[in-house]
Order: C-alpha cells, then structure tokens, then sequence
C-alpha cells in the first residue's frame, strides 16, 4: 500500500511565509474605503525623491551581507578539511600501531622496522647545500 504521508509534504517553495501573506493582505479601512480607483493609482505611482539610491544602497548591504556568508562557509570547509587531515592522519596511525601490536604478540618480527644505524662523524659544517 502507497504511503499517504509522502504525497502530503511540502518543500520551502510551496510554503509562504507571513511576509507573504502580509504583502497580499488589504485592510479594509475607512480611508481605503472612501477612496477612487484613479486616487488609488496616483497615490501608489508617487514616490520619494530618494527611493533609487535608497534601493541600491539595500541592494549592496545584502551583496556585502551574501560575501560574508560565502567566506564564513569556505572558512567551514577549510576548518573541517583540515580536521578530517587530522582524523584520518591519527586512524591511519592508530591502525599501524594495532598492527605491530598484534605482530609483536604474535612473536613476528618481519613487520616491525629496523632502525638504521647512525653514522658517525657527521658534522654540519662538512654538509653540502645545493640549491
């Protein structure tokens, strides 16, 4: 049997939000009601002096406010690139010492590595630098 819950969800874009509803509301007041159709028309078709620059200059707050938001999630991502580095560094680690552990109790010695043995006489100054 289909499930009846899934046909009924909705996403973000069916849903509209109270300033949605708000913008195609009309209340009905005395004032509105006394007015005329072409009186209605001129009063919205006026408009402040300064509405352009008003408008774009809400325009770049919310290009500036976009930018933020962009470098705070490249910000995230790095933080969390740098952080799974990290994890990944320290289960690889954790999976080599489990390894020579279970190898030592185990009595087999191929696995572990040797040291190599230190040379003597070495000297920094007798060191050649090649660029």
């Amino acid at each position: 049997m289909e499930s009846e819950a899934l046909r009924n969800l909705r996403t973000m874009r069916q849903i509209r939000t109270g300033t949605d509803l708000a913008r195609n509301r009309k209340l009905r007041t005395t004032n509105s009601l006394s007015k005329t159709k072409e009186e209605v028309e001129y009063l919205q078709s006026l408009s402040a002096r300064g509405v352009a620059q008003i408008l774009a200059k809400e325009r770049k707050r919310f290009a500036t406010q976009e930018a933020v938001i962009e470098k705070s999630r490249r910000r995230v991502l790095r933080s969390r690139e740098k952080l799974a580095v990290t994890i990944n560094k320290n289960r690889a680690l954790t999976e080599l010492r489990h390894e020579l552990q279970r190898a030592r109790w185990e009595g087999r010695n191929s696995i572990l590595l040797k040291k190599e043995p230190l040379t003597e006489g070495r000297n920094l100054r007798q060191m050649e630098l090649r660029y």
